[in-house]
């Protein structure tokens, strides 16, 4: 199954693009801290129910996630550390 881009909306609002393949996500809200944790969970939780194909991000608005300093809150949000990324998989 290819992944194709996706847009995480709450009450309709973007929040969050996925780029396609999963390697990367875009904040298209203003997304810290907490906001920054149940969007990504919500990413998560959809990877592993099989609604979003793996996701292996490594990039987070352009910029390698690994040494971000947001790697903590996706990994709080349930993605895991891997080398260069953070997955989150059926």
């Amino acid at each position: 199954r290819t992944a194709g881009a996706y847009v995480l909306l709450r009450d309709g609002e973007p929040l969050v693009y996925v780029e396609r393949g999963g390697r990367g996500i875009l904040r298209l809200a203003e997304l810290d801290g907490e906001a920054l944790i149940e969007a990504a969970a919500a990413l998560a939780d959809a990877a592993r129910d099989g609604v979003l194909p793996k996701l292996g991000l490594e990039r987070l608005d352009g910029e390698p996630v690994i040494g971000s300093g947001l790697e903590e809150a996706l990994i709080a949000a349930g993605f895991s550390r891997q080398p260069r990324r953070l997955v989150a998989a059926s």
